[in-house]
């Protein structure tokens, strides 16, 4: 796991808790034995990956961004799959969301480059 890319890891967590979310949606309160095992399974992949990447990147922003494109990703499968209500509001927290992710990327980046030039 050394060799991959932070990103790719917690693409792939991300990836892992926005199905177990899903999943977990669907085992209607884990009385689905099958939905239930894919919504632990997945969540056991997703904190395995966020540990790897942990060790490679800064807490705030691989938490902020798993957390934001995990809330992002799963707002959207609601709206498309399980009719979950979209207006304006929805629609700007979803924007905030993204926002507050671009500006922790962009504070990360700003204190490494504050760190290069010491």
């Amino acid at each position: 796991m050394k060799n991959l890319n932070p990103y790719a890891l917690l693409s792939l967590s991300i990836a892992g808790e926005v199905f177990g979310t899903t999943m977990m949606k669907l085992s209607e309160g884990f009385t689905h034995p099958l939905f239930t095992a894919l919504t632990v399974a997945s969540y056991v992949a997703a904190f395995g990956l966020l540990t790897f990447t942990l060790k490679r990147m800064p807490l705030g922003l691989a938490y902020g961004i798993w957390g934001g494109v995990g809330t992002v990703g799963t707002a959207a499968i609601g709206i498309a799959f399980f009719g979950d209500p979209f207006g304006w509001t929805t629609c700007a927290g979803l924007v905030l969301v993204v926002g507050g992710i671009v500006l922790l990327n962009q504070g990360s980046k700003d204190a490494e480059a504050n760190e290069a030039t010491l």
